[in-house]
This record gives C-alpha cells, sequence and structure tokens, in this order.
C-alpha cells in the first residue's frame, strides 16, 4: 500500500509511519503539496487548505493507495482561541474522512498579535516564542494545556484517521475528538 503525505514536515511524516507501525508493505511518502491557505489558517481555512493539499497530492503522486492531508489553524470557540490539526484522508476512488485533533487553547493577547502582523506571513506559534512564552514556535503545544507535544496529538489523531476511513476499528478511540465523514 502507497501513502502520500502532503508534507515533507518531519513531524508530520512521523505521524502517519507511526499510524501504519504495525502493518507490513506499506510505503508513506511525503510531497510538497500547497495548501493554498495562510501561513496561520483559522476556521474553514484549515480544511480548505487541507483538502487543497489532498488534491495537490493526487496530482502530484496520482498512483497512491491513500493520500493524507494534515493542517493545522486556530478556530474561534466563543472567545476562546483554540489550535487543533485537520487530518483529511482521501482513498484511491476519492472517499474522503476528516478528523480533528483535540485542542490547544491560545491565549488571545498573542492571535490578536499575530493577525496584526498578517496570519498571511505570521503564526501565533511564532508570535509565542518571540514573547518568550513558549519554547518552541512549531511545537507550543507541549508548554500549554495538558503539556502534550504536537507530535504525539497529530499521532494520535492521524491513527484514529487510520482506523476510521480504513475500518480497521469499529469504534473511535478517543471519544472526545470531532470526527466527521464526508
Amino acid at each position: 500500500m502507497k501513502v502520500v503525505v502532503g508534507s515533507q514536515s518531519a513531524v508530520k511524516l512521523e505521524a502517519v509511519k507511526s499510524a501504519f507501525a504495525s502493518h507490513d508493505n506499506v510505503e508513506v511518502v511525503g510531497v510538497k503539496a500547497d495548501s493554498r491557505a495562510p501561513e496561520q489558517p483559522i476556521d474553514g481555512e484549515t480544511l480548505i487548505g487541507a483538502r487543497n493539499r489532498a488534491a495537490h497530492s493526487r496530482e502530484l503522486s496520482p498512483d497512491a493507495d491513500l493520500y493524507v492531508a494534515i493542517e493545522n489553524g486556530i478556530f474561534t470557540e466563543g472567545d476562546r482561541y483554540v489550535d487543533k490539526a485537520v487530518v483529511l484522508t482521501v482513498t484511491k476512488d476519492g472517499r474522503e474522512h476528516v478528523e480533528y485533533s483535540a485542542g490547544v487553547e491560545f491565549p488571545a493577547q498573542y492571535v490578536d498579535e499575530a493577525r496584526k502582523l498578517g496570519f498571511d506571513k505570521m503564526t501565533v506559534g511564532k508570535v509565542m516564542a518571540a514573547a518568550g512564552f513558549v519554547k518552541k514556535h512549531d511545537d507550543p503545544h507541549a508548554d500549554l494545556g495538558d503539556k502534550v507535544s504536537r507530535a504525539q496529538i497529530l499521532k494520535d489523531t492521524v491513527s484514529d484517521a487510520m482506523k476510521q476511513s480504513l475500518g480497521w476499528a469499529s469504534e473511535p478511540s478517543k471519544p472526545a475528538a470531532q470526527r466527521f465523514l464526508s
């Protein structure tokens, strides 16, 4: 089975490889797929970015059995800002599954600052790291909320997505996660 990931990010590739670790004859390949989303996607832009990554992945590598696109974004929940990953899988025959990761709340002051600087070129993680609020701009999750790394959050979410999209389990392994079928 050939699985194409719409990214060359080591964290994203490792999350997908981890999901398939117990399965034989699975080749995971990363391609540089364009999300056409802002540097910091907000709300619906996140799912659009994941869909764009999946579509571009299919163009770049049309021979895959499964396509995986991962896009992190900020979701507005009332007066809170929550970072979540959208994991989108598309099978060879075009069936799509969307999985949302557990969320990590980002302080409004840093979201507002990133917005002022322009979401097209600035992420909230970079603003928090520059202010010394978190250690790593690409993994602020490790310093916030339950202090679970972005890598672990992605591994859990990708694993759930694979179980659902490929029928590996009849029930989701984490009932708190949001799941949608398209």
